[in-house]
């Protein structure tokens, strides 16, 4: 009996130790900028009321205290497909909007229409660089970018030669490269922003840009998720 008692003791010592090895749920850090990407996609039918509560969203998301950035982008060559990029000053404002008035009508504007719920990425900065303004021409490219965890050290290594390099091309707008959260940082999304199609294209037939994704293909734990987008006026 004595046995039974003192077995019973070493494992309720036990149960604490094992819960804090599990993965802690991605948290936004209060002291550093939150940046989010969400990925919507409503029936084809719906796109211009999608498109109109965007608009309505991002008009009252940019009023909100610590909003540093909220742009929503249409896909291009898919008018159902859109794209929100939001950039907050810290955990706690983005916490904050996450319970605001504006936040809560896209959510019910949208439920009816979606073909799926919005694809929220909660990240921080891996790579910022401030980046021009942007005409009504310009091309946004936004990739998802899944390594498996295991190759992370070596992307940053090839990452770090194609960021390098893409930033001296003309053409180029802005290149930012996001991570996110704790515990996959192995998720990365890439945000490329081109005068034109033409500056796109010409940079995807540039050595730097084949010699990437060469490089990257064995290391992807995913599709490379690659999607083309234009500003919403």
């Amino acid at each position: 009996m004595k046995s039974v008692f003192l077995l019973a003791c070493v494992l309720t010592m036990m149960v604490p130790a094992i819960a804090t090895t599990q993965p802690a749920p991605s948290q936004p850090v209060p002291s550093q900028p939150m940046y989010v990407v969400a990925y919507v996609d409503v029936l084809a039918s719906a796109a211009a009321r999608a498109a109109a509560s965007l608009r309505q969203y991002r008009g009252a998301s940019r009023g909100e205290p610590g909003a540093l950035r909220i742009d929503v982008y249409s896909q291009s060559g898919r008018a159902s497909g859109f794209a929100i990029v939001e950039a907050w000053r810290d955990g706690a404002a983005y916490e904050a909007h996450r319970q605001a008035a504006a936040i809560e009508r896209l959510r019910r504007d949208l439920n009816p229409l979606q073909l799926a719920p919005p694809d929220v990425r909660v990240q921080s900065a891996y790579s910022l660089r401030p980046g021009m303004g942007e005409d009504k021409n310009a091309m946004t490219l936004l990739v998802h970018v899944d390594v498996i965890p295991t190759f992370l050290a070596d992307y940053e290594r090839i990452a770090k030669n194609y960021i390098e390099g893409t930033r001296g091309e003309s053409g180029l707008l802005g290149l930012d490269v996001l991570q996110t959260l704790p515990p996959h940082t192995n998720h990365l999304t890439v945000v490329e922003k081109w005068v034109d199609a033409a500056a796109l294209e010409a940079h995807q037939r540039t050595a730097i840009a084949r010699t990437y994704r060469e490089a990257l293909n064995p290391m992807l734990g995913a599709l490379y998720d690659e999607r083309i987008y234009r500003k919403l006026d």
